[in-house]
Parts: C-alpha cells; structure tokens; sequence
C-alpha cells in the first residue's frame, strides 16, 4: 500500500503527464500554456482544466526526466549466444 503522501505525489505528476499528453492533442490548451508566463499562472490553468498539478511536480519535473533518460540510454543490450 501507497504511503499517503507517496500515494499524493503519484498522482500529482500523472497530472503533469496528463496535462502533457492533452495538450499534444489541443491547439487550445497549447495556445494557453504558451501563454503562461509563470509557474503560478501554468498551475492555474492546470486546476480551470481539471488537472491536480502541484509547485513541487514542475520543479522536480527535469530531474525526473534526466534520471529516466539516463536509464533509457544506459540499457545494456542482452548477451547473444
């Protein structure tokens, strides 16, 4: 079972992933978060379009990134016989 606050934070960056992937799909949304000229502002947008996204997911957002991206890049392909 998920710590709660594990369990929060989870859920907060699904919300980050979500937004992401709605906004590939929405010239609308892309327009408005071009817009966003703050943290602040991109976390307000967020909320009006239903996403539960919090200060710490955006900042904690490239270190997550650089973390999977060395682990992508850093596969050791299977030994062949």
């Amino acid at each position: 079972m998920y710590h709660p606050i594990i369990f929060t934070s989870l859920m907060s960056r699904q919300g980050l992933i979500d937004l992401l992937q709605a906004a590939e799909h929405s010239l609308s949304l892309r327009l408005e978060l071009r817009n966003c000229s703050s943290h602040q502002d991109l976390l307000n947008l967020a909320s009006r379009y239903g996403f539960s996204i919090k200060l710490c997911d955006l900042e904690n957002e490239n270190s997550s990134q650089r973390i999977e991206d060395w682990f992508e890049n850093s596969k050791i392909p299977p030994i062949r016989k």
